[in-house]
């Protein structure tokens, strides 16, 4: 089949060029189908794909046939594009806020760190030169979105994990090809150091004001002008990307990933009419772009490259996996609102994807051209080195990391907390979206339909319409690995039969019924069941709002930024044995301090002991660091 297409080419290029392209769509399909099948992130599937069916074995793809007239170039751009501009569109800024000092480590500090230890790997390992093992360093300081992402779809993990991950991918991939476009270009045109750093401060510019410009100018026309129709917003939006990128190019080579990803953050950012429906098409043009890019790249490695890294290259695989990455998170997240099980889990996750494999190809083909112009063969010997490690390294962390990261989430114990919700009624789903809100995770049971399809609205929460006294139901949804159960049925006695079959099977599981008639709550009491009186509860809201009306305002804060009430348990090595005074909290005060049962009145000189319950007051942020100290692994 590889000799026919090659044959075709010389006959009929543009149809030889036609049936490649099908060939990259239906083996990246499938390849995509399997990933899904097996659980998997797809890059890893794609990446073998694209060797079997390249011209070393099967021959169903011949790169060639594109790198003629430049296609494979073109195709590769625009696919880092769009998926950079996707993932930017997808990215929860709000999330952002509550990670900025160890995504702002990850992206900045985090970066040199990989580039250094990573180059120093590849030159005294493989023996690459330092400037070529340099650039080696700098391409592989990406994770990207395209891996990160799917990855993340198939497993749970707390939020504040997620969003430091998808973040980072996010911000470091424009970031990491400046870099790599630095290094690049201190290779081929040597100058001084002031030539460098202006050339990668006009990138990160022309970048940054072409994306903003471009998400300005779609809400301008979209949102206040109203003058682009909603069944064309997608395709204006689409357009937006490439216009975004296609500018920054035009004024400084390699600052189009910058422009992609911070259009797409600020026109997710932005009140964009039909914004939904854009951010799905954009994920069918992101799959498609992927499995095309990565079957083409994958496809244009020899075999015979891979199998010339030996062990040294494995050995620089693994310890980019094992040690490099470690290093980046720790050193570059040091002082983060991040717990250790957190940094650990976040370190064992970096695989590489679209960005570093395009960037990788790009400048190596660069490199090879320039050894042969220069009859320089260690050059184009070191070029063709790199980009082989490069693609071992995504092969390597994709598979690996890809595969293993639900269990590690489990490991090492970054999975949100489980509760499940029985009854779909409008309180219960309320009470759902603001656990979902609050990082939890969500499995509700009801048996009306029309409950249920209303639940199914809320994101991340699992919904099972079925009869919640059936045993296998609640297996099903989690009861035995659940934090706690809430019954909230509009039946007493439907609470009661569900909570007496919950306790009953899966033994000391927190429960909390609803009690709706205030003369049922001792039957609830009497079965040691937890209850809350919608009625009573009613009565005191009614009450505080007469009495207290300062405190139910401090109780019921919505904003982010207002004060707001939590309970932490002190499980950290560092904190017990310490009073309060000596933790040296800002921003926060602990108003109470619950020990063996009893309630106490703490002040600055209280010893803390381990799983004392503390309850503080103060702002999100404040109470997120305060738990850190609490809860942190030592």
């Amino acid at each position: 089949m590889g000799q026919y297409l090659i044959e075709l080419n010389q006959h009929s290029p543009v149809l030889a060029l036609l049936a490649t392209l099908v060939c990259v769509l239906v083996i990246g399909t499938g390849a995509q189908i399997i990933a899904e099948r097996l659980q998997l992130p797809s890059t890893g599937p794609l990446l073998i794909f694209g060797l079997l069916f390249g011209p070393d074995l099967i021959g169903l793809v011949q790169p060639d046939i594109l790198r003629e007239r430049d296609v494979l170039n073109l195709i590769v751009r625009l696919a880092v594009a769009i998926v950079v501009f996707e993932g930017g569109l997808l990215l929860n800024v709000y999330d952002l806020k509550h990670t900025t000092r160890a995504v702002t480590g990850l992206v900045t500090v985090g970066l040199f760190i990989t580039m250094i230890l990573a180059g120093s790997l590849a030159h005294y390992l493989v023996g690459l030169n330092w400037e070529i093992a340099i650039l080696f360093g700098a391409i592989v300081t990406v994770t990207g979105p395209t891996v990160i992402t799917p990855i993340l779809d198939k497993i749970n993990v707390n939020r504040r994990v997620r969003s430091t991950l998808e973040s980072e991918s996010i911000i470091a991939d424009p970031l990491g090809v400046i870099l790599a476009a630095v290094v690049f270009t201190a290779i081929v045109e040597p100058g001084d150091w002031t030539t460098i750093v202006v050339h990668g401060i006009e990138t990160i510019a022309a970048g940054a004001f072409a994306g903003v410009f471009v998400a300005l100018f779609v809400w301008l026309i979209s949102n206040r002008l109203h003058l682009l129709p909603s069944k064309f917003t997608r395709l204006g939006i689409l357009g937006s990307a490439l216009v975004a990128y296609t500018v920054a190019e035009l004024f400084r080579h390699e600052s189009g990933v910058l422009a992609a990803a911070v259009a797409g953050i600020a026109i997710g950012s932005l009140e964009i009419p039909n914004k939904d429906e854009v951010k799905e098409f954009k994920g069918d043009l992101a799959s498609i772009s992927i499995s095309a890019v990565f079957i083409l790249l994958a496809a244009s490695l020899k075999l015979s490259d891979l199998y010339a890294l030996g062990w040294q290259g494995l050995a620089v695989v693994a310890l980019v996996m094992v040690a490099v990455r470690p290093a980046r998170v720790f050193a570059s997240t040091f002082g983060s609102e991040l717990k250790r099980n957190e940094k650990l889990y976040i370190s064992f996750l970096g695989p590489r994807g679209i960005v570093a494999a395009s960037v990788a190809t790009f400048f190596s083909l660069e490199l090879i051209a320039r050894g042969t112009e220069a009859g320089n063969p260690a050059l184009v010997a070191d070029a063709t080195t790199m980009v082989t490690l490069v693609f071992a390294v995504i092969l390597g962390t994709v598979l690996i990391e890809g595969t293993a990261a639900g269990w590690m989430a489990k490991f090492f114990k970054v999975m949100p907390r489980l509760t499940v919700i029985v009854g779909a009624d409008e309180t219960a789903r309320l009470l759902a979206e603001r656990l979902v809100q609050a990082g939890e995770m969500i499995s509700i049971i009801d048996t009306d339909e029309d409950n249920c399809s209303e639940a199914r609205k809320i994101k991340d929460t699992n919904v099972y319409c079925k009869d919640a006294t059936d045993v296998d139901v609640l297996k099903n949804a989690g009861v035995a690995d659940a934090k706690s159960v809430i019954v909230a049925t509009s039946s007493d006695k439907v609470n009661i039969l569900i909570s007496q079959v919950i306790r009953s099977n899966f033994g000391n599981v927190r429960i909390v019924a609803r009690a709706n008639t205030t003369s049922n709550i001792s039957a609830f009491q009497e079965a040691g069941i937890e209850t809350m009186s919608p009625v009573q509860a009613s009565v005191a809201i009614l009450e505080n709002m007469v009495l207290r009306p300062s405190l139910l305002k401090l109780l019921a804060g919505k904003e982010p930024e207002e004060e707001k009430i939590d309970e932490v348990k002190v499980r950290s090595a560092s904190a017990v044995g310490k009073s309060l005074a000596e933790l040296h909290l800002r921003g926060c005060l602990v108003v109470a301090l619950r020990r063996d049962g009893d309630i106490m009145a703490p002040n600055g000189a209280t010893v803390l002991r381990f799983n004392d319950i503390l309850t503080l007051i103060g702002d999100t942020e404040s109470l997120e660091s305060a738990k850190t100290v609490f809860q942190s692994f030592d």
